[in-house]
């Protein structure tokens, strides 16, 4: 179980350093670089505390002290922030310097969402050979490669993600 959670910790971690937030710019004008570098720093936060709090649940669930039915719910609750963020980014314009990269966050964060579904369903099944088979899985998730490209794309272009 503590290779889960590692896991975890590893898939919070490469999303964060690829992610950036949607809302606003949707009306045509391109966001600023400034206003999009926000939007980077709020969704890194924002997905931070998520991913922390599913660590939290597996901690619990290995401690004895939570469920892994708790952890399964926390990932639904991540997931439905990804696509919620994959929607917002496909509404804005971001600048131009970071109008490829957007389209890659948005198409990585609609396919991590998806990606998680099977290590969900293994943590509802309470099976933890199921847990460990899908955990294993997350470093090798297509959408990660994605997500990391997109992070790259954008720190090439100058953004900065916030610590």
């Amino acid at each position: 179980m503590r290779r889960v959670f590692l896991l975890c910790a590893f898939l919070a971690a490469m999303l964060l350093t690829a992610c950036a937030c949607g809302g606003g710019g949707g009306d045509g004008d391109a966001l600023s670089k400034q206003e999009y570098q926000d939007r980077l720093n709020t969704t890194r936060t924002e997905l931070s505390t998520s991913f922390d709090a599913l660590g939290t649940q597996l901690e619990g669930a290995l401690k004895g002290t939570g469920s892994l039915e708790d952890a399964a719910s926390e990932v639904e609750s991540i997931q439905e922030k990804l696509r919620n963020q994959a929607d917002e980014l496909e509404s804005l314009t971001p600048p131009d310097d970071a109008a490829a990269a957007n389209d890659k966050l948005a198409s990585g964060m609609q396919e991590l969402a998806d990606d998680l579904d099977a290590f969900k369903s293994a943590l509802e099944s309470e099976d933890f050979g199921k847990i460990q088979t899908e955990a294993n899985k997350i470093e090798t998730f297509s959408s990660g490669k994605t997500l990391q490209q997109a992070g790259d794309d954008l720190e090439a272009a100058g953004y900065k993600f916030s610590e």
